[in-house]
């Protein structure tokens, strides 16, 4: 049975169509200090990278930092981290949980976006639960707009999950 990846939601107050909110270290108006922040950031953070990189998440952690992105009135919000690892692109990975509920195509092309303009990416890894009745349809999509199956990827990633990675 697949582990879900965790999400918190610090605040009721929703953002502009994917755009980070402001608890995000990614935010596009700045981080949020303060220890009691960071340490619920970096725990976000590390319960990603540990349900997709079992083994490896304490090691991504110092090069990631979390994001949340909302998507007022579709009810659908991605969470996910910026990893930024040495040597490698720095890749926004996102939990592809609500991309089920939302027009795919449209999101992509914000996500994509976001990812460059606002975040510095280069690439865009979407995590696919392995166990959805909708991973045809939606690796179907996804290779539509572009998307391939990560097979490299920079740590062992769960059995749980598939990756999907676009370029940007």
């Amino acid at each position: 049975m697949p582990r879900v990846i965790p999400s918190r939601n610090h605040s009721d107050i929703t953002t502009p169509p994917l755009t980070p909110d402001s608890g995000s270290d990614c935010s596009s108006s700045g981080s949020i200090s303060g220890s009691a922040t960071d340490s619920v950031n970096s725990q976000d953070a590390l319960d990603f990278l540990m349900t997709l990189f079992p083994n490896h998440g304490l090691k991504a952690l110092p090069y990631a930092k979390r994001v949340s992105i909302s998507t007022p009135g579709l009810g659908a919000d991605f969470d996910g981290v910026v990893l930024e690892l040495p040597g490698k692109p720095k890749t926004l990975y996102v939990d592809g949980k609500g991309a089920a509920a939302v027009n795919l195509r449209e999101s992509i092309v914000a996500l994509l976006d976001l990812a460059d303009e606002s975040l510095g990416c280069n690439a865009l890894v979407i995590a696919l639960e392995r166990s959805s009745p909708d991973l045809s349809n939606l690796l179907h999509s996804l290779m539509y707009v572009g998307g391939t199956v990560v097979t490299k990827p920079a740590f062992p990633v769960a059995s749980a999950f598939v990756l999907v990675g676009l370029e940007i």
